[in-house]
């Protein structure tokens, strides 16, 4: 029985100015196994039937050779705001690579070989392992970031919190630090969660976690997102004054009117936490029927 073809994944911002064929194997990411640690080959080792899965960059469509035999794909997770120049490069540069993933649902009805795929993602090791007692009423997270319009609404929603004195935590690099993503979100009844930007299909790990922490989140982002989670289990909001309304009512029996619907939200969630994981099989799924 043929051995099951490998598929790597080149880490976020890997530099690739010597090619992507000289990357060592050794700096990939095997989310369905691979390779020894000690195994010294490179990606030009690779064979034809294996896949190499690769986040977008502008040499990738410039270079002549790609230097590896393998099936090269693209995966392209970030909002138009940060990869327009991309989704607009990839239907003229298609036949590259085996498969794009994308949850750009237009590149997917432009290009043949361009798959529907939303990341989602976590930064919680083991959920099962958290402690979601509720303690407190509510949380926000924000970085010190405002290049998107994400980034500068969470300012705007801390500066309403001390505005208004409310009893809502605000953590992140910005203002408070903490340690693991769910000391910011398992004490909490409701989290207002901000997405960078607000794209269709465009959902995070920023709301995965919090759902995995069965907290509410006080939702700023994708447009559709009660399309793929239980919207009674959130609170959606369109605007700046919606989460502020929504901060006017995180008390225990606004929390507890909503378990179920937290409960079936945090059962989808677990699906959407290894999306390297989902990505590869995905790839191998793709394979077999081209094959």
């Amino acid at each position: 029985m043929p051995a099951r073809p490998l598929v790597g994944i080149v880490p976020y911002g890997t530099p690739l100015h010597r090619g992507i064929g000289e990357l060592p194997l050794s700096a990939l990411r095997w989310p369905l196994g691979g390779p020894a640690t000690d195994d010294t080959r490179r990606v030009r080792d690779l064979g034809a039937g294996d896949h190499l899965l690769v986040y977008p960059k502008n040499g990738l469509y410039l270079r002549r050779r790609l230097g590896t035999r393998a099936r090269i794909s693209v995966m392209v997770v970030e909002p138009a705001a940060m990869h327009r120049r991309h989704l607009r490069a990839l239907p003229w540069v298609h036949r590259r690579f085996f498969r794009i993933l994308t949850r750009d649902a237009g590149l997917v009805r432009r290009v043949p070989n361009a798959r529907l795929f939303l990341p989602g993602g976590s930064w919680i090791a083991d959920p099962d392992k958290v402690d979601t007692t509720k303690i407190r009423p509510a949380s926000i997270v924000a970085s010190s970031k405002r290049g998107l319009p994400g980034h500068r609404l969470r300012h705007e929603v801390v500066a309403l919190i001390r505005d208004r004195g409310l009893d809502v935590d605000v953590l992140g690099r910005g203002y408070r630090p903490f340690g693991a993503t769910e000391e910011a979100l398992a004490p909490y009844r409701f989290s207002v969660v901000i997405e960078n930007s607000r794209e269709n299909g465009y959902f995070s790990e920023k709301l995965i976690d919090a759902l995995l922490c069965r907290t509410v989140p006080i939702y700023w982002g994708a447009p559709d997102v009660g399309e793929y989670f239980d919207a009674k289990g959130l609170i959606i909001c369109n605007t700046l004054s919606d989460i502020g309304d929504a901060l006017g009512d995180i008390g225990q029996e606004a929390y507890m009117t909503r378990l179920a619907a937290i409960e079936e939200n945090r059962r989808r969630a677990m699906g959407y936490r290894d999306f390297e994981r989902r990505a590869a099989e995905l790839l191998l799924a793709e394979a077999a029927r081209s094959d």
